[in-house]
């Protein structure tokens, strides 16, 4: 069982962490806070400089009433003269148009316009920076008033303090903190993932390790899944071991049939049956003693002999050994060794497994067998009919065979062994398409640096 802390060591990187669901939904939520969060600063703004500006025209208009009040065009060129002569050009501007004629304490460019902001200069009056303008039409002419809009520009600067200061660093929190929820949610997905890898793969006794902290949806659903896995895990091993048992009490009994067929068919020859029967007792105890080693290899305990293994030297040998069967069937076995590997592993088992693939190969297939060891691959491909994609899982099962193949001799477990030896291995087993003819690659672990071989 996989330990807590080798979990934590096997940390989820980014990726994994932003495709978890607290991060996704953390960053909608953030996403959620600063539109809304933007929206209230935006209208909060909005009203501040509508109110000042409000605030500014009805000081402006005041101004330029009590102004226009003076009299005629002569009476409001003197009234302006006196005040802006009295308002300092820095804080307050008046200006009075009158055709090519201009009175007051700016005499630069003015924008068009009645309310607007705009940045004044004029140094002969000690002007310049941003002011809020206002202008009327008064007898004569145009008469302009100007504040200064430090304040507006003041109040810009607080909005934008309180926006940088405030809100960035609530949403750079709030992040942080969905990335501390993701990567603990990340790694306890991590555990669940591998325990169902470890499942899928057959390794039953895989479990989910017990997570700490409060329990929460994850916890339960992991405790869940190791109670699913120990009831499989028994299913199984019951099953196994009722398997192991029959085959195990009945190879006894049918050997025993199988030698009483014999001697009867010593002492009546006459009798073609009894030899028929001796040939299918022999064939039972055969399948028997093929189910038996599926389950001790399946168990695990070939285990205790692995030992490094040369797949190019192993292909070899089973190469010499079938080479006289291919050429009886009038057929030809190539074997291609390119960069072979070795493997961590029992010689015997994988010498079975090259055996049984050469063999059905020669039995079920056509045209050239071409056995290849590439690293710690090893394929083995003919041109014959193949198998139908939607039975390449079908025939790893015990007993099962293909309706076209009920006719030939075997007992449906060659590639159910192959499969059991391969998983023992921790290796892969892939059934693929020859076009025409079945391709059978099994992959290994490396456990050393292969040589170059050619053939």
């Amino acid at each position: 069982m996989t330990g807590w802390r080798e979990i934590l060591r096997k940390a989820p990187n980014w990726r994994a962490i932003l495709r978890t669901t607290p991060m996704r939904l953390t960053l909608r939520l953030v996403v959620i806070f600063t539109v809304i969060s933007i929206a209230g600063f935006a209208a909060t703004w909005w009203l501040a400089d509508k109110e000042f500006r409000e605030a500014v025209e009805e000081t402006l208009e005041r101004r330029i009433e009590s102004l226009a009040d003076a009299g005629d065009a002569d009476d409001i060129a003197r009234a302006v003269f006196d005040a802006a002569g009295r308002s300092d050009g820095e804080h307050m501007i008046l200006r009075y148009d009158r055709g090519a004629l201009s009175i007051g304490n700016y005499r630069g460019p003015l924008p068009e316009g009645r309310l607007r902001e705009a940045m004044l200069e004029d140094d002969d009056n000690d002007v310049e920076g941003s002011y809020l303008l206002l202008t009327e039409k008064v007898e004569g002419g145009l008469l302009t008033a100007g504040q200064e809009a430090s304040a507006l520009r003041n109040l810009r600067e607080v909005f934008w303090r309180v926006l940088v200061f405030t809100l960035l660093p609530t949403i750079l929190l709030a992040a942080l903190g969905g990335v501390v929820m993701a990567r603990r949610a990340a790694r306890r997905s991590a555990a669940i993932d591998e325990a169902l890898a470890r499942l899928t793969a057959g390794d039953l006794s895989a479990r989910v390790t017990q997570m700490p902290g409060p329990p929460d949806d994850l916890a339960r659903i992991g405790a869940g899944l190791d109670r699913l896995a120990a009831a499989q895990q028994a299913s199984v091993s019951a099953l196994k071991q009722v398997s192991a048992d029959i085959a195990h009490d009945l190879k006894t009994p049918v050997q025993r049939l199988s030698v009483l067929l014999e001697q009867a068919a010593a002492r009546a020859p006459e009798i073609a049956e009894l030899d028929k029967a001796r040939a299918e007792a022999e064939g039972i105890v055969v399948t028997f003693q093929a189910l038996l080693r599926i389950a001790q290899i399946e168990g695990g305990s070939p285990r205790a002999r692995f030992a490094p293994v040369d797949l190019g030297a192993l292909a070899r040998t089973m190469a010499e050994l079938y080479e006289p069967a291919a050429e009886e069937s009038g057929r030809s076995l190539i074997l291609m060794v390119r960069d072979a590997a070795w493997v961590q592993g029992d010689r015997t088992l994988l010498g079975q497994v090259l055996a049984k693939l050469i063999e059905n190969a020669l039995r079920h297939g056509a045209g050239p067998v071409e056995v290849t060891v590439e690293g710690a691959m090893i394929t083995v491909a003919d041109h014959g009919p193949g198998i139908p994609d939607d039975e390449r899982q079908a025939v790893l099962r015990r007993l099962y065979r293909l309706d076209r193949s009920r006719t030939t001799p075997g007992n449906g477990l060659g590639l159910a062994m192959v499969d059991a030896v391969v998983k023992l291995h921790d290796g892969k087993l892939e059934l693929g398409n020859n076009a025409p003819g079945l391709k059978v690659v099994v992959t290994l672990k490396s456990a050393s640096p292969g040589r170059m071989t050619d053939m």
